[in-house]
């Protein structure tokens, strides 16, 4: 049988040539044909079909290039648009097609700016572009690059830009710390590092403190255009120095990694505020004074201003107290009226983050009816006594005046007064002879008040007796004396103002006795003979002895 051929219809997009119909010969299931083109884009994308029997297939088509006899630029590209000096950027030059042969590119940059090749560039035949290396360096902060490139024999020039800035590690901070003296205990405080150049890009520098008690950041980031570097230094509060005087020093040191220091820089940390205390007084007109005072661990490297506050308005302080360079502590002084009732006043000193307090209780005036007190109750018979009042409280501006008396007529007294102001008050009388212990209640009167305060009288020292006559460093005995029998042990006192004259400083006379005795020595020099010395006892006034000669033995 003669072979046949089977005609099928074949169609494509525009830009596309194929031939209108393709015959397939009998036996055979395939056809080749030649799809053609007529692209310029330089990707492209369209489709083939074929029809045979009323049904279509179709297939699609990329054209990725196109080639040009004579391609032009289409652009120029830099990335990264802001580099460190001295380092690269990558420029990129494309055609607008891929060309069927080599093109030479003349690459021209501004003042400072290299590009890495030698001699000019060329894009390779079927090569769509071509990249190549810049390299700018900043002569200041900051050089604004150029690139420009055109084709050999053009004079059309394409260009873009690009920013060189200075290189991190050579704009380290370099200039003293404007803050080289810390208070412990504060806020974190800013130590300001000034460098010579704003770079263009944010970057870290790193940070080490060589004292452990001095706190920083690994690491700080500097903003772009910034010239100076902000630390912030913690120390404890409660920090102290290892010698006395002394301040803690560090070493702040900067650099562009870490370990990797730069610059060193010297700070010096301050114990701050150590303390803060109130006290009262009273003037002699009876005046309240308070007075609050601050106190800083050393000596302030400068003027260290520190914030008081008062918990009571009682109490007026003012805002703040300013401890001067060179001192260590500052102080105020307010008056005060006296309050209705006992008031306890706080003060709060604050030193950045540092707070010390105290309290002072600070007293209404005494008012009749108050507790009082005698500072001693035991007395002795045959001569004047003293004895302190304390009212517990100061006596108002009109003064206090307490007049004593007693139903016993071995007691005179004379009135005790108190001054504005005063708390206690010396009270004096004279005591007649008692022979036994005797119970007296006093009547202490202020106003209209009267406080009933028991008291004793003992019997007196009714003599101390030496023997008329001692022999130099031979012990003798002496005997002391009570007017009566005491209920009591009684000590007597005994003062001697000659060194050689040894006796024991007192002798007790035992409870139910009236006497006892003591041993004593004399010690004479080698040219002394015959002295005549006393030797004095003291019980609630001062008794001598009689005299007692002191030879050498014979």
């Amino acid at each position: 049988m003669p072979r046949t051929r089977k005609l099928v219809a074949v169609k494509a997009t525009s830009g596309i040539v194929v031939p209108s119909s393709v015959y397939v010969r009998s036996g055979h299931r395939t056809r080749t044909f030649t799809v053609g083109t007529r692209l310029t884009a330089i990707t492209t994308r369209g489709s083939v079909s074929a029809t045979y029997n009323g049904r279509t297939v179709a297939t699609a088509l990329t054209r990725r290039y196109a080639y040009c006899a004579s391609p032009p630029l289409s652009s120029l590209t830099v990335s990264p648009t802001t580099i460190v000096s001295g380092s690269a950027t990558k420029a990129v030059a494309r055609l607008a097609c891929r060309s069927t042969k080599s093109i030479r590119l003349v690459v021209s940059t501004t003042e400072g700016t290299i590009a890495h090749s030698s001699g000019d560039i060329w894009i390779l035949r079927d090569r769509p572009s071509a990249t190549f290396l810049v390299t700018a360096r900043a002569r200041t902060n900051r050089l604004n690059a150029t690139v420009k490139v055109r084709k050999a024999g053009s004079t059309r020039w394409l260009s873009d830009s690009f920013v060189a800035t200075a290189n991190p590690e050579l704009c380290m901070p370099s200039s003293r710390a404007t803050s080289s003296v810390i208070y412990a205990g504060t806020k974190p405080t800013t130590v300001t590092l000034k460098q010579p150049c704003a770079l263009d890009i944010s970057r870290y520098v790193y940070l080490g403190s060589s004292n452990s008690h001095v706190k920083v950041p690994s690491r700080v980031l500097v903003p772009a255009g910034k010239a100076s570097l902000g630390v912030p230094v913690t120390v404890a509060d409660g920090t102290s120095v290892d010698t006395p005087g002394n301040l803690i020093e560090s070493l702040l040191s900067v650099g562009p990694d870490l370990g990797g220091w730069a610059h060193n820089f010297e700070l010096s940390v301050h114990p701050g505020l150590e303390s803060t205390a109130l006290s009262t007084w009273m003037d002699d007109n009876g005046t309240r004074n308070v007075g609050a005072r601050v106190k800083l661990g050393l000596a302030a490297v400068a003027d260290t201003v520190v914030r008081l506050e008062s918990s009571d308005p009682l109490l007026p302080l003012p805002s703040s107290l300013t401890v001067a360079k060179g001192d260590s502590f500052a102080q105020t002084t307010q008056t005060i009226t006296a309050p209705p009732e006992d008031t306890e006043v706080r003060v709060t000193a604050t030193f950045g983050s540092q707070q010390r307090t105290d309290t002072v209780l600070i007293q209404r005036n005494f008012r009749p009816g108050d507790p009082i007190a005698l500072s001693k109750q035991t007395f002795y018979g045959g001569g004047r006594a003293a004895s302190f009042i304390d009212i517990g409280r100061p006596a108002g501006p009109d003064g206090v005046t307490v007049t004593a008396s007693s139903d016993s007529s071995l007691l005179t007294f004379e009135p005790a007064v108190f001054q504005p102001g005063q708390t206690a008050g010396g009270l004096v009388f004279d005591i007649a002879e008692v022979t036994e212990t005797t119970p007296v209640t006093l009547h202490l009167t202020t106003s209209e008040h009267t406080y009933d305060v028991p008291i004793v009288l003992q019997p007196g020292l009714a003599a101390i007796t030496l023997p008329d006559r001692a022999t130099s460093d031979v012990p003798f005995t002496g005997t002391v004396t009570l007017t009566g029998v005491s209920a009591v042990d009684t000590p007597v006192p005994l003062i001697s103002e000659a060194s050689s004259f040894k006796v024991p400083s007192e002798v007790i006379i035992p409870a139910g006795e009236t006497s006892a005795t003591f041993q004593g020595v004399v010690h004479l020099s080698s040219t002394s003979s015959g002295v005549v010395t006393q030797l004095d006892a003291y019980l609630g006034r001062l008794y001598t002895s009689n005299d007692m000669v002191v030879s050498h033995a014979p």
